[in-house]
């Protein structure tokens, strides 16, 4: 099965599978956001993170088959510093499925709008990272 490319324009890159970081694990790749695996070693994984390619381990990722096509929502751990919204401390906000774009939102929503793509989708409060 042939996995469509994951960029919007430029070159595509076969798409093996989609990883996240596990939880407790350092924050190689940003928690919430999932990036293709490009390629499985007997090591571990090769991520596409901004145009680059990083092997890791596997028990440093969770892996799918398959795009995620839901919000996913990051509780904020740590130090915690208004990055998101000026002097206002946000300590949860959703990733974006399609851009990986941070979000703040308010209350439980069932569903988001994205404000750098524009693409709705479902909130997946089953998981947060």
């Amino acid at each position: 099965m042939t996995i469509p490319p994951f960029r919007r324009s430029g070159e595509t890159a076969t798409i093996k599978a989609w990883a996240t970081g596990a939880p407790g694990m350092a924050d190689v790749l940003r928690r919430g956001a999932w990036y293709p695996v490009v390629d499985e070693t007997p090591e571990g994984v090769v991520v596409e993170v901004d145009q680059q390619r990083i092997l890791l381990a596997r028990n440093e990722v969770r892996v799918r088959p398959d795009r995620p096509t839901a919000w996913s929502i990051v509780v904020r751990t740590g130090v915690m510093r208004p990055t998101l919204a000026g002097p206002k401390l946000v300590t949860t906000y959703a990733v974006c499925p399609d851009c990986t774009g941070r979000q703040e939102f308010e209350g439980k929503p069932e569903s988001m709008m994205c404000v750098r793509c524009r693409r709705a989708a479902e909130v997946d409060w089953s998981t947060t990272y």
